[in-house]
């Protein structure tokens, strides 16, 4: 790493990344406190401010917990891998759902205008909205909180024990015999409101990704919508765009 880029690097990242090696190699193992703020602000050299965003960020992958009063308790040794999701083609969405396990949280009909994202169509027919928290195959930390809204002419497809390793758009196809040609993608970062935050188990108003998707039918007709939010540590997002050149 350039000296310059070192020198732009905020000191929190520093502080974190010692202290996540320090519990990696069992210098804190997992059950013990941390040093106090003053203790790592004295050992470290830097700011009460510095250390907090450390362990927050340590906090954000899961490594530690805190509680007012009591001190910072070392949970894990190590980070769990992120998600990475690669899309090049509608194809790909299935490699998500089979990478990954939802546990439905709610399942009830929505208003276009009750919903947390945009839906189109007549404001006074509801959407059926199942609403889950999605984990990897193989991981205890939450990848991703979701809501999944079906058009009310395809509401019948999805319910709590829907089939969550085949993508909805895709029960929608074999039930209505309609293909899917088109999904369009919003992507944005936000920071994690309260209610989200404690079902990811991360802190209110970190840095997440919202993802939202409209599938369309090949007539142009919105079958599914999704909103998925992904807290920042977990979730890495890759696309290849190929050019096109004329002849």
């Amino acid at each position: 790493m350039s000296a310059l880029i070192e020198a732009r690097r905020p000191l929190y990242h520093t502080v974190a990344e010692r202290l996540s090696l320090a519990i990696h190699e069992r210098i804190y193992p997992v059950g013990v406190l941390l040093p106090s703020e003053a203790e790592l602000c004295a050992q470290y050299g830097v700011s009460r401010h510095t250390v907090r965003e450390a362990i927050r960020r340590l906090q954000q992958a899961g490594l530690v917990t805190s509680e007012h009063g009591i001190g910072t308790r070392v949970e894990r040794d190590r980070v769990e891998a992120r998600y990475l999701q690669t899309l090049a083609s509608i194809s790909d969405l299935w490699q998500y759902v089979k990478d990954t396990r939802r546990k439905p949280l709610d399942l009830r009909d929505v208003l276009p205008g009750e919903a947390r994202m945009e839906l189109p169509g007549d404001p006074a027919v509801p959407w059926r909205m199942l609403e889950g928290i999605r984990y990897l195959v193989k991981g205890r930390q939450p990848v991703s909180w979701t809501q999944i809204h079906v058009h009310p002419n395809y509401a019948k497809v999805i319910n709590r024990k829907t089939d969550d390793a085949v993508p909805i758009y895709s029960l929608i196809e074999r039930r209505f015999g309609l293909r899917v040609g088109r999904v369009r993608q919003e992507i944005a970062a936000l920071a994690i409101p309260a209610d989200i935050a404690a079902l990811l188990k991360v802190p209110v108003e970190s840095p997440g990704l919202a993802i939202v998707r409209y599938y369309e039918s090949e007539a142009g007709e919105v079958v599914e919508a999704t909103l998925s939010i992904h807290p920042a540590e977990r979730y890495r997002y890759s696309m290849q765009l190929d050019l096109a050149y004329g002849t």
